[in-house]
């Protein structure tokens, strides 16, 4: 049954016609374009906004993603970016300072202490649903744990409204991507640090950290500066992790073999990273050309936009076996779900951490997921995740 308000889905001939990566009509069959573009088409152009490129090979991912000097970072959002998004619009060398000032905040060494803290947060949200058989995955147990997380360990301070306002806008930012969503978010960027520069010191957290801290020579970060790695840290924290829970809980909901492998006590260390290759939340990200460069057969000059596709990449049949299957026994699963290249996602650690944390709190007392109904899913930066997943449970 179609959805309400669901447009008909584009065919594949239509969608390599056009290529629309926020458009809805393409999501459904998106996939299967790209596997027609990665033989025949694999630098595919379209004419949707203003006009770029989409790298659908593993290899051409990675290609772009390693050589900065040639594919600049510094407009990473296909629709524009009209603040700063540090170290994500960054090149290096300027990239490398800003991922020393906070990869230390970010490592699995520094977030281990508020694992207690997290699994806190994860049986608070799982106590709200715990006896009606069913929960609302997104909201209920998804966001309230990644936000409530992010809030309590990056943000420190627990400022609901904030989060709450925060969430809607990321929301926006993913499926829309539009300059305005970017700015909402900055905006609310600004009250976090304005809190931050209001409270009392002895605060360690990197939001007090940004206050005086120093790149590139030297110099302290200039306002816009402090203000986008904030926003940063609101997409990746509200979005991104939100996603993946999400993804893996409909894997959870419609596969009988999975609940097994999510009770291994060490599934994070490597079964994690397939289910992150299948279906990253990421899905894509721009670039723009700096030199004249061949790639996949085209060439390209400078001032090109390029977006690479994760997604794409990590259903190469080139690159992966069976890719479009979960398999958990790879020899190598060195995947593009968080980049590939200097501009690895800073915040993997804390991602794979909370995800980890997440159902072994979950499956400490649930079992038996099913879905309920079928979720709604939308385009966008985060490909395919469900924006709402009704599912049912037995308790243990």
């Amino acid at each position: 049954m179609q959805q309400p308000g669901a447009q008909t889905q584009k065919s594949v001939d239509e969608i390599l016609g056009e290529v629309d990566l926020f458009a809805d009509d393409q999501r459904e069959h998106m996939l299967e374009a790209f596997n027609v573009a990665r033989q025949t088409c694999p630098v595919v152009h379209t004419k949707a906004d203003a006009g770029y490129y989409v790298v659908t090979r593993y290899e051409d991912v990675r290609t772009v993603c390693t050589n900065p000097e040639i594919f600049s970072s510094v407009q990473p959002g296909i629709r524009g970016v009209p603040v700063r998004l540090p170290p994500l619009d960054a090149d290096p060398p300027l990239h490398r300072d800003f991922r020393q000032l906070l990869n230390p905040y970010f490592s699995r060494a520094s977030l281990l202490p508020y694992t207690d803290m997290m699994r806190a947060i994860a049986r608070e949200a799982i106590a709200s649903f715990i006896d009606n058989g069913e929960v609302e995955f997104v909201h209920d147990f998804s966001i309230a744990f990644s936000a409530g997380s992010l809030a309590s360990i990056v943000f420190v301070d627990q400022d609901d409204d904030l989060l709450r306002r925060g969430i809607a806008a990321v929301h926006r930012c993913g499926s829309e991507g539009t300059p305005d969503t970017f700015v909402a978010v900055a905006m609310l960027a600004a009250e976090a640090m304005a809190a931050v520069a209001a409270a009392p010191e002895g605060r360690e957290d990197v939001l007090a950290g940004l206050i005086d801290a120093r790149i590139d020579g030297g110099r302290p970060l200039t306002d816009e500066e402090r203000l986008g790695i904030v926003t940063v840290l609101l997409l990746g924290g509200l979005d991104t992790t939100r996603g993946m829970i999400v993804n893996i809980g409909y894997n959870l909901a419609t596969r009988p073999e999975i609940e097994p492998v999510l009770r291994k006590p060490d599934w994070w260390r490597s079964e994690m990273d397939e289910f992150i290759r299948f279906e990253p939340t990421v899905g894509f990200m721009a670039r723009t050309v700096t030199k004249p460069y061949s790639l996949g057969g085209v060439d390209l000059e400078p001032g090109d936009r390029l977006v690479i596709d994760f997604t794409s990449a990590n259903r190469d049949p080139e690159r992966f076996d069976r890719p479009d299957e979960l398999v958990f026994d790879r020899n190598s699963n060195i995947h593009a779900g968080f980049g590939l290249g200097p501009h690895r996602c800073l915040g993997l650690n804390f991602a794979r951490l909370q995800i980890q944390i997440a159902f072994e709190e979950l499956l400490a007392v649930t079992t038996n997921f099913r879905v309920k109904e079928e979720p709604h899913r939308q385009a966008g930066v985060t490909f395919n995740s469900p924006t709402e997943l009704h599912l049912l449970f037995d308790r243990l």
